[in-house]
């Protein structure tokens, strides 16, 4: 149920986003090629989507172990369509809409930047916010401080397993190796 509510939420500010509702419209970003989609966090992966790392369940998107605090940035270009809690899930989460039916989701965000709003543009690699462990996660010390990284496309979850492993360690802004189709 809390999952379907929040889809209804992303299609409603997706749907708000391409009306040009908010702020003024952003330029369109450029078309992506392969790999130019970006890690947005500094970490280790303990989590994939639909595929079980040891000691953690199934679930819609990678989840990046990472130091309290540290900077998360926009994985592709594109304007925020929804900021946003979940207390029994994401936390502090938000969601950017890029090009083709994509959309990113970053979740248990400590914080957003200042900047941070519906409607704002950001580049890839723009600080959008700080890792934290908002929402339904354990507390620091316990496995809890991460990012949760979603791709979505038309609002589902896409699957994606093969751009990391569990255990591999990734770094912001380093190229995550997957084509995403439609934005190449």
């Amino acid at each position: 149920m809390r999952r379907t509510f929040l889809r209804v939420l992303m299609i409603a500010a997706l749907v708000a986003g391409g009306l040009g509702l908010g702020a003024g419209a952003a330029p369109a970003p450029a078309l992506a090629a392969y790999g130019a989609v970006k890690w947005p966090a500094t970490g280790v992966i303990t989590g994939k989507v639909d595929d079980r790392c040891p000691g953690y369940d199934n679930h819609d998107g990678y989840d990046i172990a990472g130091n309290y605090r540290s900077v998360i940035s926009a994985a592709y270009a594109g304007s925020v369509s929804y900021i946003g809690w979940d207390a029994g899930g994401y936390g502090n989460f938000a969601i950017i809409t890029h090009t083709n039916g994509w959309s990113t989701l970053y979740g248990h965000l400590d914080g957003f930047v200042s900047r941070m709003r519906v409607g704002e543009y950001f580049n890839r690699g723009d600080g959008i916010g700080y890792m934290g462990y908002t929402g339904g996660v354990s507390p620091p010390g316990i496995g809890g401080t991460h990012l949760h990284f979603e791709m979505l496309r038309y609002d589902s979850p896409q699957v994606w397993n093969s751009a990391g492993t569990c255990g591999q360690s990734v770094s912001r802004g380093n190229s995550i190796p997957f084509d995403f189709a439609g934005l190449n």
